[in-house]
């Protein structure tokens, strides 16, 4: 096999770059960002970056759904297993729960904190300092990782006690239904899901188009994440790794993979602990491929600016957010994309969970710090009358706000 490198190792990473700079150039370029969709949706109404969101889920739903029907590659086996049989759902909704709560606080999501370090933005290197410190405790000191793992784990619960292998929503309904192959079900699962991404996403601004940024920006992260996967999945990366396990030092953090950013920040403090090529990962490169392609950008357009903490309240909401980004990261399994793109691309059942515990996670924070800017006067008990109706949970003309009213009582026949 021809190789970039006599090292194949070397060789896997320059794709993991390549991949890295795609990503951080088309965020930076695009103002593609997780918590910006959501914030954008629950502050000011625009869906714009929330259907790019949408899109990028789509691309990468379709794209591993085609390229494993094909024989590409099989993601049943990955570094992170996110179609495993065992099925820890409190990890993936706590952990959700407390990265869209730090992403609020951090003032971005991974992706977004990647991109601003790119442009000289020292709260988000220092957020995801944080994240990196939080992230390497959870995963190597024993105790940590033996709560994550085992106390979090519960209660225990496996789809093999129903006879069903994986958890992805093809191999799910494969396994209720007395006809179809696996390979079938998870290629039909795929396209209704990524065509029911398009159709809701081009709903939800009244069928508007979108804008140009949000197009590229959804299409080209999508793309970004099925390339991760063509490149650790397929034959030509397998091959690759298994040379690399042959080594004196065989590198670490191999397997099939996309893109995730949280347990990378963990492995660069291990790799500054201990320099050594096998400690590099693929996740490692890649992050930093996202830096790269966002400081590249950001010069190209005269957007780079070192900006700094303006107050010590600041640092200290900065540092509460990376704290919840780390935690709930290794407690899901991923971030708002290793879970939210990555893992969704497979259509496991927890990465869906764990998308929805970051979307909720931003919501509720986002809802809470919109009222107490608007009502400082408010009442804990109309914040949460609040936050229940616009979760839909109780009737919307209990809302307190509805009216403008910061008295702080519910309205009348809404006590209870």
């Amino acid at each position: 096999m021809p190789l970039l490198f006599d090292n194949p190792w070397l060789t896997l990473l320059t794709g993991a770059a390549l991949i890295g700079l795609a990503f951080g150039a088309i965020a930076a370029a695009t103002r593609y960002c997780n918590m910006g969709a959501v914030s954008d949706w629950v502050l000011t109404g625009d869906p714009g970056r929330m259907r790019a969101w949408l899109l990028s889920i789509a691309v990468a739903v379709a794209g591993v759904a085609l390229l494993e029907a094909g024989g590409v590659f099989d993601l049943d086996q990955t570094r992170v297993n996110y179609r495993a049989a065992e099925f820890p759902w409190l990890r993936y909704l706590l952990g959700g729960l407390l990265f869209g709560v730090g992403m609020v606080l951090a003032g971005g999501c991974t992706t977004k904190t990647l991109v601003n370090i790119g442009q000289g933005d020292m709260k988000s290197l220092w957020a995801y300092a944080v994240v990196g410190v939080t992230a390497a405790g959870l995963l190597y000191w024993p105790e940590a990782r033996w709560f994550v793992d085992q106390t979090l784990a519960w209660p225990q619960l496996s789809f093999e006690a129903v006879s069903i292998g994986h958890q992805d929503l093809g191999a799910l309904l494969a396994g209720v239904s007395p006809s179809g192959s696996l390979e079938h079900w998870r290629l039909a699962t795929a396209l209704v899901v990524a065509a029911g991404l398009i159709v809701w996403l081009w709903r939800m601004d009244h069928a508007q188009r979108m804008r140009r940024a949000d197009v590229i920006g959804g299409l080209g992260i999508g793309l970004v994440i099925t390339a991760g996967w063509l490149w650790t999945g397929s034959p030509t990366g397998q091959a690759l790794m298994s040379e690399a396990a042959l080594a004196f030092d065989p590198p670490k953090g191999t397997g099939a993979q996309s893109l995730s950013f949280v347990a990378p920040a963990a492995e660069v403090l291990r790799l500054a602990e201990s320099p050594a090529l096998g400690l590099v990962t693929f996740g490692i490169v890649a992050m930093l491929g996202v830096i790269v392609g966002a400081a590249a950008w950001a010069v190209l357009r005269g957007h780079f600016r070192l900006q700094g903490f303006r107050a010590w309240s600041q640092f200290g909401t900065y540092s509460i957010g990376g704290l919840l980004m780390g935690t709930g990261g290794i407690i899901a399994m991923g971030c708002s994309v290793g879970q939210g793109l990555s893992g969704s691309s497979t259509l496991a059942l927890g990465s869906l969970i764990a998308l929805g515990g970051i979307v909720l996670g931003a919501f509720v924070t986002l809802k809470i710090m919109l009222y107490r800017a608007l009502y400082p006067e408010s009442r804990r008990r109309s914040l949460t009358c609040a936050l229940l109706a616009d979760l839909h949970l109780i009737p919307r003309r209990c809302h307190p706000f509805r009216d403008e009213d910061p008295s702080g009582e519910p309205p009348a026949g809404c006590s209870r």
